[in-house]
This record gives structure tokens, C-alpha cells and sequence, in this order.
């Protein structure tokens, strides 16, 4: 049986989507030319500004479980909503004196906390920015060739004959890696006849379309310079401060070509 690479490339969509709008200036989005001082609500005498209104966007943004859409209108409002219920809450806690040293503590983690997903977030925010330029710099080549390769494996991929122990050994295997993912799935045999047709087989024709053209082609993969990249992405290895000048322990678990049999 061939080994299951990822072969979506010819089935995804070339596109990819940067969460940077609002985020790369200080300025958010206003194209009602509202001053940040205008007062949108008043909780007993403390006058909530737009700028508020948006500063909370911004956070629900950052911090929420799921983050605000400050083009959905009814999401924003509920920000304000939220935002007036907020006032309330801190004018009662005011009023009856609230104190809490735990409280205190816990603040001081929830901000460093805070502090450091902020950095995170920059982080990837600038390496998206970064990957942005670069395709807008030199994309139309390389993005022709892709399309080109998918539009051909599309007209072929169609016409690679498979077994049902092929479609059978790829969804074991498949089901094996969700596993070791967490995700327990039902058996092959449990599978209806449209899930096979539809989903396996295009996937299995796709990986046994490339897995033929290798075989038949000479790939030679660097593998020195591939795994010198690979663990420069490794938080481990930059801790451990591994030198660059030292090989690895042993090979990855999963660092055979994509030609080779598990």
C-alpha cells in the first residue's frame, strides 16, 4: 500500500487569509467618522465614549473565547450591551465596597498571562504581514505552476484505478491517526457506499496519482536541509539549544519519502 502524504494540495483552495485588518495600526475601523470622545451611553453618572465601545471590540477580539466580528453589527452591539452591564457591575462592587486579596494576586497573573499572548499574537501577526509581502512581491509564477499541476492531476486523478483493499487500507490508516489525535472513528466496514465514493476514493486516487509519478520519476529530497529547517521551528530544540553542528538523535518517526511504505 502506498503512504498517505498530504495530497489535498490538488483538492484545497489557493487562499489564505491573514487576520490583520484593524490590527496593523493603532486606528480601528470608522467609517462613520465618529469621535472617540462622543458619549454612546450614560450608567448612572459614568458616560461610556464610543472609544470605549471600540477599545472593548478590541479586547473581545484579542481575549474572547470567540472573537468579536466587528463587521457583524449584532455582535458589536452586544459589545456595548456587555459594556453598559460591566458599568453596572463595577458601580455595585464600588458601592458595597468590594475587596479581595486573592483577587489582587490573580490579577497580577491574568495580566502577565495577557501580556504574553499579546506577544504571541504580534508574533504571527508580523509573520503573516511578512508572507503577505512576499506573495504580493513574486506570486504570479509560482501560482501559475500550481494551478497548472492541479488543473492537469484534475483531468487524470479521475482515471487511477483502486481496489477496495486500497480505499480499505487508506481509511485504516487514516483512522489510525485520528486516533492517535484523539478522535476515535467508525469502522470501514461501517461506512456507507456514497461516504467511499465521494470522500475516500478521490483522496486514495489523488495519493496513488503522485505516489505512480514518483515512481516512475527521481525525487531526491535533502533531507539535512529539510530537517535543519524543520527543527528551527522546534520550541524544544531552540530551549535545549541544540548546535547546528550536531545531527539528531535519529531520524523523525514519519521522515520517510513520500514514495516509501509505512
Amino acid at each position: 500500500m502506498f503512504s498517505r502524504p498530504k495530497r489535498a494540495f490538488f483538492y484545497a483552495a489557493a487562499a489564505t487569509a491573514f487576520f490583520a485588518a484593524g490590527w496593523a495600526c493603532n486606528k480601528y475601523s470608522n467609517v462613520a467618522g465618529i469621535s472617540d470622545t462622543t458619549v454612546v451611553a450614560v450608567v448612572g453618572d459614568r458616560q461610556i465614549t464610543f472609544g470605549d465601545w471600540m477599545r472593548q471590540i478590541d479586547l473581545l477580539r484579542v481575549f474572547a473565547q470567540t472573537p468579536i466580528d466587528p463587521d457583524n453589527k449584532d455582535q458589536v452591539k452586544a459589545v456595548l450591551d456587555s459594556l453598559i452591564d460591566q458599568e453596572l457591575v463595577l458601580d455595585a462592587a464600588q458601592k458595597s465596597h468590594f475587596s479581595d486579596s486573592a483577587f489582587d494576586e490573580a490579577l497580577k497573573t491574568k495580566l502577565q498571562e495577557a501580556d504574553l499572548k499579546l506577544k504571541d499574537l504580534r508574533d504571527k501577526l508580523e509573520k503573516d504581514l511578512q508572507t503577505l509581502r512576499r506573495v504580493e512581491n513574486n506570486y504570479q509564477d509560482p501560482y501559475k505552476k500550481m494551478l497548472l499541476a492541479r488543473e492537469y492531476a484534475n483531468s487524470r486523478v479521475g482515471d487511477v484505478v483502486v481496489t477496495e483493499k486500497d480505499l480499505r487500507d487508506w481509511y485504516d490508516d487514516y483512522a489510525a491517526q485520528a486516533l492517535a489525535a484523539g478522535q476515535k472513528m467508525p469502522p470501514y466496514s461501517n461506512l456507507s457506499a456514497q461516504i467511499k465514493e465521494q470522500k475516500i476514493k478521490p483522496a486514495v486516487q489523488a495519493e496513488k496519482f503522485v505516489k505512480d509519478l514518483e515512481d516512475t520519476s527521481k525525487v531526491d529530497r535533502k533531507q539535512d536541509v529539510i530537517d535543519k529547517y524543520l527543527a528551527s521551528l522546534s520550541i524544544s530544540e531552540k530551549l535545549l539549544g541544540t548546535d547546528e553542528g550536531v545531527p539528531a538523535a535519529g531520524p523523525a518517526p514519519n521522515s520517510k519519502d513520500a514514495g516509501d511504505k509505512p
